[in-house]
């Protein structure tokens, strides 16, 4: 078992600067981690810390029970993949793959025969006599994960290893990077700012802010029950919809219409409404609708549209989605929010309100 242990680890570079504050968590063999949250949130220098690159201010870092906090880099028997890919360039595609095996001085039969097994499974076996530059970025990506999977480590840990590629090319290797680590069997941590790749990669998610865990939840849950208003705005797209809303009578007020509030609500005199775009629907002829509005924009993607519509009587704005075919009035839009989808939030704290959404 090589499972990999945070706790309680602490970086801080100054009195006020702090990218990792205090967190705690475990990645079993066979997870894929992944670290989100937008730049500066601290996923990058936890994973430095993982690595060995950074010494942490506080905490520990275990591999299988034992303690590596003061173990080097070369010494936690970890792969790293880089967003740069860091490849020699005097080098053919054999040669990077196997300079880590050659630095520890492994057999060269065995080498070969590992280069044989990943540049097999990685489609490299015909670019193997060539050097970094004269491949593509998909190909370097390939050659990078190869030289990780070579090593047979414990703990694989990648560093936005997919931005440096274009739009199709990222979907193509992320679709391979999920074949390739499941049948690894092998902790992995990913960081990343994409959304996108978090909720297709992931077993588990881990969604930063200012050095601390957010969210810790698989990827389905941090979409349906995310923990706080941050979460909830950043995970998901179109961007969920917001609404700062008074409270009076176990009603939320929008305008001239009116919205049940769930009981956990409690008295509260504000709180945010939080509903996602494919959420809202237009109301049918014969159904009394949660409010009515006038459309300002629509955004035409093929498969669906995304209209903005502004609540009668307010300056507030909501975002849907609509068929493609779905037609209605511009001037005079009635709009259903389902009450089980709705999330509501703590207008001061951001935390999560109700324990529930269907």
């Amino acid at each position: 078992m090589a499972r990999l242990e945070l706790q309680h680890l602490r970086k801080q570079f100054a009195p006020n600067v702090i990218p990792v504050q205090d967190i705690s968590l475990t990645v079993e063999d066979g997870e894929f981690l992944t670290l989100l949250g937008p730049s500066g949130c601290g996923k990058s220098t936890l994973l430095r810390l993982i690595a060995g690159l950074d010494q942490p201010t506080r905490g520990q870092v275990k591999v299988g029970g034992q303690d590596l906090t003061l173990f080097s880099p070369g010494d936690r028997n970890m792969a790293m993949v880089f967003q740069s890919y860091a490849l020699y360039p005097h080098m053919t595609v054999a040669e990077n793959i196997s300079a880590s095996l050659k630095i520890r001085k492994v057999a060269s039969a065995e080498i070969q025969q590992r280069i044989g097994v990943v540049s097999e499974k990685l489609g490299l076996n015909h670019l193997l006599d060539r050097k970094p530059g004269k491949l593509s970025g998909g190909q370097r990506q390939r050659v990078a994960l190869a030289r990780a999977l070579v090593r047979n480590p414990e703990v694989f840990l990648l560093d936005e290893p997919l931005s440096n590629l274009d739009a199709l090319l990222r979907e193509q290797v992320r679709e391979e990077l999920k074949q390739i680590f499941n049948a690894q069997n092998k902790p992995v941590v990913y960081v990343t700012h994409d959304q996108t790749e978090a909720m297709t990669l992931s077993s588990k998610v881990a969604v930063l802010l200012d050095g601390i865990v957010q969210q810790l939840d698989p990827p389905s849950r941090i979409y349906t029950h995310p923990a706080n208003r941050f979460v909830a705005g950043f995970v998901g797209s179109p961007q969920m919809n917001f609404l700062e809303l008074n409270c009076e009578n176990s009603m939320a007020r929008v305008g001239a219409f009116s919205i049940p509030v769930p009981t956990e609500v409690g008295e509260r005199s504000q709180i945010d409404l939080g509903i996602r775009p494919e959420d809202l629907r237009l109301a049918k002829a014969d159904e009394t609708p949660t409010f009515r509005g006038q459309v300002t924009l629509v955004e035409n993607f093929g498969r669906e549209q995304l209209v903005t519509v502004q609540v009668a009587e307010t300056s507030t704005k909501v975002r849907m989605v609509i068929p493609p075919d779905q037609e209605w009035d511009e001037q005079d839009i009635a709009v259903v929010l389902e009450p089980a989808k709705i999330h509501w939030f703590d207008s001061k704290t951001g935390d999560r309100v109700t324990s529930s959404v269907a």
